[in-house]
């Protein structure tokens, strides 16, 4: 046994930590409903007592050489502190990184959620092999992730990627970021509570929507086929900028992939340029929960040793 990394998601539902080697293989998890509407302290509490619970379920513990934590955030790379969290907002302006490594006595690494996921993918899931990539989650929120020439893209500020916070209806929903209309507020799991409400249909889950779209309902199917319109026009410019190879949709939502899958491909197809648009391959995601998790640790053995921390 090689190096360990202890890998955490950290999402707007639930908190997920994981033991992972270097080979990918995953060691021990331990995970948690995030806990909802209390105080940034109670949620690293909760984090450094899941990284211990996987710590102590491995065979050796000393293997660890690291905590990486995927989250749903723009992160402040040269001090480690989380900006915007508009789904977790009790962690903002809070120096995870610092915290964690002084608490867990091991090198911190921050990544951002949905850039974690498309390191994943890149590595052992869907777009493996794959040059440039872009990868979608739809869970909470959107988030998305770019990988260029086969590394993870990040932008100066650590900001790239910001998928969920494309505008694709000017004057639309108010949004978390404190813009308007972003894909956020149309493909996202709480999007599609709201549309579902709007159409008269009472949930309180995306997976209840889910259903009742499977059962034939036609409000139902009506909100998944506009989801899908919505993160389309999106993606077609995506892929006029980067010309990827692959989009790679994850997270809770894309299970509903048969629902929305066709509309995300019209839209590309009229929206984009012909060429990139043909070029481009639209899949699901391969790794389900665990491709933040093994994206995560995927950073920590891509970096620490190597004088970086991101």
């Amino acid at each position: 046994m090689n190096r360990i990394a202890l890998a955490l998601d950290l999402g707007g539902t639930n908190l997920r930590l994981a033991a992972v080697g270097e080979n990918g293989t995953i060691y021990s998890r331990s995970r948690s409903e995030t806990p909802r509407g209390s105080s940034g302290d109670n949620v690293i509490d909760l984090i450094v007592q899941l990284a211990e619970n996987c710590r102590n379920g491995l065979a050796d513990p000393t293997k660890v050489c690291a905590i990486a934590a995927a989250v749903p955030a723009t992160i402040n790379i040269e001090e480690g502190i989380l900006n915007k969290l508009p789904n977790l907002r009790c962690l903002e302006g809070v120096p995870l990184r610092e915290i964690l490594a002084k608490r867990l006595g091991v090198e911190a690494v921050l990544e951002n959620d949905a850039t974690a996921a498309a390191i994943g993918e890149n590595w052992l899931g869907a777009s493996r092999g794959v040059e440039t990539s872009i990868c979608v989650t739809l869970g909470t929120g959107v988030g998305g992730g770019l990988v260029i020439n086969g590394d993870p893209y990040r932008g100066k500020d650590g900001t790239a990627g910001e998928v969920g916070h494309i505008c694709v209806e000017p004057n639309g929903h108010p949004c978390g970021c404190g813009s308007r209309g972003c894909i956020e507020q149309y493909a996202s799991a709480t999007a599609v509570i709201r549309l579902a409400k709007s159409a008269g249909l009472a949930v309180s889950s995306s997976s209840e929507v889910y259903d009742a779209a499977i059962g034939g309902d036609e409000r139902a199917v009506a909100v998944f086929a506009s989801m899908g319109s919505y993160l389309g026009i999106g993606l077609a410019g995506l892929v006029n900028v980067l010309n990827p190879e692959m989009i790679v949709l994850g997270g809770g939502v894309s299970a509903a992939w048969d629902l929305f899958a066709h509309q995300v491909r019209r839209e590309v197809n009229e929206r984009a340029f012909p060429e990139p648009a043909d070029r481009v391959k639209i899949v699901r995601a391969e790794l389900g929960d665990d491709a933040g998790i093994l994206g995560a640790a995927r950073a920590v053995f891509a970096s620490v040793g190597k004088g970086a921390a991101n």
